[in-house]
Parts: structure tokens; C-alpha cells; sequence
């Protein structure tokens, strides 16, 4: 019996779809929060909680994008040129063969 990696299972493909579209949903409702925050008052300067929210806006619908359209496949190994590999220090090999399999 072969052992699939995490990431290839379908609960896994599912999941982490799921995942990314509750994250999406979830700024949604943050980018609604900082949308009224800043139309409030809209000539004062940034404050804190605004920053904050941008910045949870943006790392939630980049994370929830990734992961929604990705699924499982964000940690599917990639093969790698000589180029921008270090040598003489081991790492996991993947052929082009078995990349291209996947």
C-alpha cells in the first residue's frame, strides 16, 4: 500500500479549498470594516487599527485566493535549475519525469 502525500488526499483538496473560501468571506467582511472606518472620517490620518485591518485584508484574500485555486497543489514539489540550487547541499530530488506526472 502506497501512502499518498497530506496534500493529495481529497479531504485535503477539499479542505483547503473550503479553507480559502472562508478566508475570502472573512475579509470580505474586514474590507466592509475598513471601508466604513475610513469613510467615517476621511480626511484624518491612517491610525493603527486601520493599518491593521489593510494589512489582515491583504494577507486573507492573498492567502484565501492561493488556497482556493491552488488547493493541494501549493505544496506539490517543483523541480528546480541547477542554476538556483546551492551546491553541495542535499535536498529532495525530483526528476522531470516524475514532475511532469503530477
Amino acid at each position: 500500500m502506497s501512502t499518498k502525500p497530506w496534500y493529495r488526499t481529497w479531504k485535503a483538496r477539499i479542505g483547503l479549498r473550503l479553507a480559502g473560501l472562508t478566508l475570502l468571506i472573512a475579509t470580505a467582511a474586514d474590507g466592509r470594516l475598513l471601508h466604513h472606518l475610513v469613510s467615517l472620517n476621511p480626511t484624518s490620518g491612517t491610525t493603527p487599527l486601520e493599518l491593521l485591518l489593510a494589512a489582515l485584508a491583504f494577507l486573507g484574500a492573498s492567502a484565501g485566493m492561493a488556497m482556493l485555486l491552488m488547493g493541494g497543489r501549493l505544496w506539490q514539489p517543483v523541480p528546480l535549475s541547477n542554476r538556483w540550487t546551492t551546491y553541495g547541499v542535499p535536498g529532495p530530488v525530483v526528476s522531470h519525469v516524475e514532475a511532469k506526472g503530477r
